[in-house]
């Protein structure tokens, strides 16, 4: 039977679906930090075209219309159902690779992997960091700061050459949170063609969200351990040819240290404007504001001491909450895009991101049982550290202005299908200094398994005001062919000629600048080939070879805020790639990579502070297996395993020649499993199993951080609630209590004693997490 609004209008009432709650939404007192011009400027543009939506709507609405009763009933939208992530769709199936643009990675002649947007949501990841977990070729360098650097294939990364959003340059140490972002993709090894100047360790790209076709609002209330509640929210609006993104999130608590205080708040907004059929604008903006404090500091510790094992950082007295940091990131950045036509594109941009942060750095120096600092201080029988207070002397203010322009094509010269890129890409990088610190604090001596939690009494500051410490400024020419040649076989070239300048500035007034070096017109080649018998098998290989910009000097040594000159890399690897019933991605491949090798030299110091510089030369080869996808339909998976044989080799010292590279694992692995049977009706489980091998805890090779395995385990309900989808989620990481030493690597941080010239991170102890989802 028709109703009479089918016979009146010739087409079906929309009243079933639900409208959005049009009820008010009360945030947090605390989170006060508001980007005002930008949720304006997208408010106002939204509002405009919703003004027009609705006089047009008003000129073709009739002036009588017949009414009847109609049972309004709120019913999942499929874009409800898609950003849920309840479906575990953990297949890598494309990537956007800088020139290349979009790429299918089972035909890339390229390692890659994927921590997506289902992951990030099953698993309740809260950081980006945390997505690099599930990545067994990438380790974090963690200075209990919100400054990590990443390790891919054992090759320490520059943090801004090998850190996009969007393709953008930003420096990865800026705190970045799950929230405003749908993937994190990292291209393992050497890229220097594709991207420009950059360290052979990869190139990781966090993707954006963007407005979906249909509107949508998310609403999100957790809590973690030990107490720290959290609400967040995420939505589409618009329709026709502006739409707009908008995230928040807001938590503040303890962290899993009972004197902790951890704070963060998030506003980011992305907008999409179709200005015509062919030209599309993309505008984000976005400030994460945090700020975390008594949790546990680095320990530092010189050549001759012997790493313990690792205590619970569970246990309050590593940090104190006098020691910690607050930081502030945001970010800028539009996009244009232009199909020139079907078979030609050009799309370019610009970006800016800064940080700001203030760090009170909490060190643990680490002594040998029987050492007299133990001795005096009455420890025996263990080790001891001496715990220090100090304000951070570098990196105050971070900005990155960055940029990019790309065109794309293709062609036919017979058989062959050209596929070209052309284009340039790159930043302008300044690092900051206070001019003044004040004296760090010893604050306590006590055993590694015995910590003191010290009453609040003198902060160190910073004062005075800030200057230059350094600034990197770099532009690539990028020029590339991928020809396919018939249906089997696909030949790649891709170069970059590249500009690089960097400027060094003394550490005291009056600040002048004490070194530069320059890299012109430096050329950076790749080459790939790929075989593919058939859709789903595909063979490849690829040789390169890439300039970058020196590493800069930080934590505890003589020349810190210097950069070094910059220095080449040399990259063979070859793969195959199979995908399983068009499910399943499975990839394996091998490597071998060299470059010269930056540490603080124990053996070259200035006023008993190690210098940072080259000595010798890093070599690797590998293998590497990943996967990705389902495992029939209740089964999904993530992850794989990586074999790394670094050695660091030349270094004229027999001492530290031919060693295994410092904090860098022989064998890695992680592999996520979600089982999610239709016939539980909405309820799934997920276990996650992380590995990391033994690694060398100083140059010599006389002391090591021991292997470690993690594993979180996960459940999740999905269901539906007044006709809205509602999930509830709980896991729990490292379920089994494991103590263990997140990283250890060649650097110091601020506040550690002369001599000490290394550093090892706790890692995290027993934590869970429990979050409520509802999807209009």
């Amino acid at each position: 039977m028709k109703s009479a609004y089918q016979k009146k209008f010739g087409k079906s009432c929309s009243c079933h679906v639900r409208h959005a709650h049009k009820g008010g939404l009360s945030f947090a007192p605390d989170a006060v930090i508001i980007l005002r011009g930008v949720v304006l400027g997208f408010s106002l543009v939204y509002m405009a075209g919703e003004a027009r939506a609705d006089s047009a709507g008003e000129e073709k609405r009739p002036k009588t219309v017949e009414t009847e009763r109609v049972r309004v009933k709120g019913t999942p939208t499929p874009v409800a159902n898609q950003i849920s992530g309840v479906k575990a769709d953990y297949l890598n199936k494309e990537a956007n690779l800088g020139p290349l643009g979009k790429v299918k990675l089972e035909k890339a002649p390229f390692s890659v992997m994927q921590t997506g947007h289902d992951v990030i949501e099953n698993e309740q990841l809260r950081t980006m960091d945390e997505a690099f977990e599930y990545m067994p070729s990438v380790q974090l360098q963690k200075y209990a700061t919100p400054s990590p650097q990443m390790v891919n294939r054992g090759y320490q990364a520059d943090i801004v050459a090998n850190s996009r959003i969007d393709g953008f340059n930003v420096r990865l140490g800026s705190p970045y949170t799950t929230e405003q972002f749908q993937s994190m993709t990292v291209l393992n090894g050497a890229a220097g063609a594709l991207y420009g100047p950059e360290s052979p360790s990869g190139v990781v790209d966090m993707t954006l969200k963007r407005p979906t076709n249909k509107p949508f609002f998310n609403f999100n209330f957790g809590y973690d351990s030990n107490g720290a509640p959290l609400e967040s929210f995420d939505s589409s609006l618009g329709r026709g040819p502006v739409k707009v993104r908008f995230n928040y999130l807001n938590q503040t608590g303890q962290s899993y240290v009972s004197t902790s205080d951890i704070w963060r708040n998030l506003y980011s907004g992305d907008m999409d404007i179709q200005l015509t059929k062919r030209l599309k604008l993309e505008l984000d903006a976005g400030q994460y504001n945090v700020g975390y404090y008594g949790l546990p500091g680095a320990f530092a510790y010189s050549g001759t001491t012997s790493l313990p094992d690792a205590p619970d950082s569970a246990v309050a007295g590593y940090g104190q909450n006098q020691g910690g940091y607050t930081a502030s990131s945001t970010f800028g950045m539009e996009k244009l895009f232009f199909d020139i036509s079907t078979h030609w594109k050009l799309k370019l941009g610009g970006a800016y991101d800064s940080s700001t942060r203030h760090i009170h750095t909490i060190t643990n120096n680490l002594y040998n049982a029987g050492s007299n600092d133990c001795v005096s201080a009455g420890v025996s029988g263990a080790s001891c550290y001496t715990q220090t207070l100090a304000a951070s002397g570098s990196n105050n203010y971070d900005g990155v202005w960055s940029n990019y322009a790309y065109l794309n094509g293709d062609f036919h010269t017979g058989p062959i299908t050209h596929h070209i890129n052309l284009g340039t890409n790159g930043y302008n990088s300044t690092l900051t200094q206070p001019n003044f610190t004040q004296k760090s604090e010893n604050l306590d001596t006590a055993g590694i398994y015995n910590p003191v939690v010290v009453p609040l009494g003198y902060v160190p500051k910073q004062y005075g005001g800030n200057h230059v410490g350094s600034v990197t400024q770099q532009q690539a020419f990028i020029f590339g062919d991928s020809m396919d040649i018939g249906k089997q076989f696909t030949v790649m070239g891709q170069f970059s000629e590249s500009w690089i300048f960097t400027k060094n500035f003394a550490k005291k007034a009056p600040y002048a600048q004490t070194g530069n070096s320059e890299a012109n017109g430096v050329f950076s080649p790749s080459v790939g080939f790929t075989y593919h018998p058939s859709n789903n098998l595909n063979f490849y290989f690829n040789w390169g070879n890439s300039i970058q910009p020196g590493p800069t000097a930080s934590g505890n040594v003589a020349n810190v805020g210097q950069s070094l000159a910059p220095v080449r890399s040399w990259q063979y690897e070859g793969g195959v790639k199979w995908t399983a019933w068009k499910r399943l991605q499975i990839n394996l491949d091998g490597f071998s990579m060299s470059r010269p090798y930056a540490f603080a030299n124990p053996n070259v110091t200035e006023d008993g502070l190690p210098v940072y510089g080259y000595y010798g030369a890093q070599n690797d080869y590998g293998i590497e297996y990943q996967m990705s996808g389902a495992v029939g339909k209740d089964i999904s998976i993530y992850g794989g395993f990586t074999w790394d044989h670094a050695r660091l080799t030349n270094t004229g010292n027999p001492l530290t020649s031919n060693k295994k590279v410092t904090g860098v694992p022989e064998w890695s692995t992680d592999f996520l499993l979600d089982f999610h049977p239709q016939v539980l009706r909405g309820v799934a489980f997920n276990a996650n199993i992380h590995y990391v091998g033994t690694r060398q805890a100083n140059v010599y090779n006389t002391t090591a951080a021991p292997e470690y395995v993690t594993l979180n385990l996960g459940v999740r309900y999905a269901t539906q609630l007044a006709g809205h989808k509602f999930v509830v989620r709980g896991n729990v990481d490292n379920v089994t209590g494991q103590n263990y030493w997140d990283s250890a690597f060649a650097d110091a941080t601020d506040g550690a004693a002369k001599g000490a010239s290394y550093s090892a991170v706790l890692g995290t102890p027993r934590t869970w997490r429990i979050t409520a989802s509802v999807y209009f």
